[in-house]
């Protein structure tokens, strides 16, 4: 698993207003925490699109690879173990990409 890949990922069970159920996730930790934790920190992604926060980067699928037009869910990252990662890719973002979750991270967290 590397910085900016893309797995299915069962975040269930949730509490409150979490973001649940078996759905793609993007990686965001640092590749060496990704190669050796036995955890990876995550952003995860939903193909409802019809309203984007600034906390919030649309993908389409050329951008994702994914099936739909998506976005991720800057506001809900969130540490898991990576037992509840499917093993198989199904997607990743190249580097520009990257650029605007780093700014939505950052504009999420108050940096």
């Amino acid at each position: 698993m590397k910085r900016g890949e893309i797995y299915f990922a069962n975040l269930d069970p949730t509490v409150g207003a979490e973001v649940k159920k078996k759905r793609p996730v993007l990686i965001v930790s640092n590749d060496a925490n990704n190669k050796m934790a036995s955890t990876v920190t995550v952003v995860p992604i939903t193909s409802n699109t019809k309203k984007v926060y600034p906390f919030e980067v649309l993908f389409t699928i050329i951008d994702s690879k994914l099936s739909k037009n998506s976005k991720a869910q800057c506001q809900q990252v969130r540490t898991i173990s990576k037992l509840r990662i499917s093993p198989k890719k199904v997607g990743d973002i190249g580097k520009e990409m990257m650029l605007k979750i780093n700014a939505a991270l950052k504009l999420h967290l108050g940096f």
